[in-house]
């Protein structure tokens, strides 16, 4: 039988804060063609951002 491993509340935040650097290294930001980046996903039938992203980058 496996013990449980509890985390205190302090290791929870740095292990989030870790995780959220980890994501904000892959983020860009398209400011105010947002509404254009999202429009052109759906129309294209893409179902993600990298998706289209990496379609954008190939043409």
């Amino acid at each position: 039988m496996k013990s449980r491993v509890v985390k205190t509340l302090a290791q929870k935040k740095e292990y989030k804060k870790e995780e959220d650097r980890a994501r904000n290294r892959t983020r860009i930001n398209v400011g105010t063609a947002f509404e254009r980046w999202r429009t052109l996903r759906d129309l294209n039938g893409f179902k993600s951002d990298a998706e289209l992203a990496t379609f954008l980058l190939e043409r």
